[in-house]
Parts: structure tokens; C-alpha cells; sequence
């Protein structure tokens, strides 16, 4: 469990003291974080919507139908910020370089998980919905059609583990995560290639968006690590990851910049970090 400190809300009239400033703020329920040990923390799983404001707890579906820009507010209510791709991208090569996110134990070696994401084919089932529950043991795998169990195929794995022991939920799956930042269309530095959904092997990727969001060193969807879906229009949001049903477009590289800033989906969510 994890407090945070933010501005006063007006609903609320308690307040915590907080340890690493000295100071006393607006005392807010957060739920379970994670140090990434990369400069900042972030929800370990999706973010909930308890009682009006995101919470990172296991309990509950992921809020979605919310936009880029709600998501970017509601962050903020709880004294933090809504991920950055920067940070996204951090989070997943460092996840990538952890041998224990690898099917074979050796990285580079296998495939990474992509979480719940199953679709027809080398799956063999097809999901409707987001993951019934989360969490425990029991939540580990997508192990059927809206199905979660203890044990399944490694690419339907939806954990990650970090430096340190610590662990994180469902970045590669279950939803589309926005993240706050926008995409402008073009070729260059600073600007994103458009397309429908191709390999982070294409080389219209090579000048920015590679270097910027993909997997370093270079995997595909050979090893679930997702694909890239270019700007059709420019401030559309970036988001991440992938959905309850994506198949080896999922991962936790998957990029998606096709939404815009307004858009509200079903299947579009997000993560707070600070």
C-alpha cells in the first residue's frame, strides 16, 4: 500500500505525513507501485477507477472509455503524472533485458510474454474481454476465451519482472495503455512514419521512431515483442501495448498512434507514474 501527496482535494480533509519531504499533504490511496530503479515509479497494474480517482490495485477491470486527455487529469489528482512514452520505452527495454522475461531463460533466446492478448492461430482461442481477474497465482496466464489460470503458454505470461525482484501486470496486454504524449507526422527526428501495422524491422522506422520507442537490441513479433502502427493524424495520442485480443501485434514494444487525444475506446486504458 502507498500514500501520495498532491494538491488538497475537495472532497477530502485528511492528510499524511510524508516521510522523504518532511511534510504533511493531502493524504490519497494509490495503491501498489513499483520502482522501476530507473528515476521513477509506476503502477503495477492498470489503473482502477476506485471511488472516483486511479488506483493501482488488483482488484476491479481497468478504466478505460476514458481519454488521453481525462487520463493526463486524473493522474495528476493523485500527486503523479500519466506514463511517458520515454518512460514506457525505458521500462520495457530494461523489462526486455531480465532473463527471466524470456521463454528459454537466456535474453534474446525464445520469446517474451505479451500477456492477455490471445488471438485465433498459434493461440488457439480468441478473447471477447478484458482478464475476469488479477493478481494472484491464479491470474498468471491467459489459459483460455476470457480465461485466466496458474499455469499456460509462456507468450500468454502476463508478468513482467524487473530489476530486484519486483513485478508488473499486464504492459503487453488486456488494453491499449495511453501514454502523454502526441505524435506529429513525417520523417525525421521528432516526427512518426504512417502506417497500418508493421515490423520495428521497416526501415521507415529507422531515423526516429526506433530509436525512441522500440526494442533495443532489434526484436519483432518473432519474439513478441509487438509492432508499430504509424500518425494518421497529427496530436493524435501514443499509446502502448496491446488488448485482450491482439495477438502477436501485442507486446510490451507495441505501439499505436492512430487514436486521437479525445478518442474513447473500450479498450483503451492507462498507467500512472511519478
Amino acid at each position: 500500500n502507498h500514500y501520495t501527496i498532491s494538491t488538497k482535494l475537495s472532497d477530502s480533509n485528511d492528510y499524511c505525513f510524508d516521510s522523504s519531504t518532511g511534510k504533511y499533504g493531502t493524504c490519497i490511496f494509490s495503491g501498489e507501485w513499483v520502482d522501476t530503479g530507473l528515476g521513477f515509479q509506476v503502477m503495477k497494474y492498470e489503473a482502477r477507477n476506485v471511488d472516483g480517482k486511479a488506483n493501482s490495485t488488483p482488484g476491479g477491470l481497468p478504466w478505460v472509455n476514458i481519454s488521453q486527455t481525462e487520463a493526463i487529469l486524473e493522474c495528476n489528482k493523485i500527486g503523479a503524472h500519466l506514463i511517458t512514452n520515454a518512460e514506457w520505452t525505458a521500462l520495457a527495454r530494461h523489462i526486455a533485458a531480465q532473463p527471466s522475461n524470456w521463454s528459454s531463460g537466456v535474453v534474446g533466446d525464445g520469446v517474451l510474454s505479451r500477456g492477455y492478448s490471445a488471438a485465433d492461430g498459434s493461440d488457439g482461442f480468441y478473447n471477447t474481454s478484458v482478464a475476469p481477474t488479477t493478481g494472484t497465482v491464479n491470474d498468471v496466464y491467459n489459459i483460455a476465451t476470457d480465461t485466466v489460470g496458474p499455469t499456460g503458454l509462456f507468450a500468454l505470461k502476463r508478468t513482467n519482472d524487473l530489476g530486484g525482484g519486483k513485478t508488473i501486470w499486464d504492459l503487453g496486454g488486456n488494453v491499449f495503455e495511453l501514454t502523454s504524449d502526441t505524435c506529429t507526422q513525417g520523417s525525421g527526428v521528432g516526427n512518426w512514419y504512417n502506417s497500418g501495422w508493421i515490423e520495428w524491422t521497416n526501415t521507415n522506422l529507422d531515423d526516429y521512431e526506433r530509436d525512441t520507442a522500440g526494442p533495443i537490441p532489434l526484436y519483432t513479433a518473432a519474439q513478441n515483442a509487438g509492432r508499430y502502427a504509424g500518425c494518421t493524424s497529427n496530436g493524435n495520442a501514443i499509446f502502448r501495448g496491446g488488448h485482450w485480443s491482439n495477438g502477436v501485434y501485442s507486446g510490451i514494444f507495441a505501439i499505436g498512434l492512430y487514436y486521437s487525444s479525445s478518442d474513447y475506446l473500450n479498450r483503451l486504458g492507462f498507467r500512472c507514474a511519478k
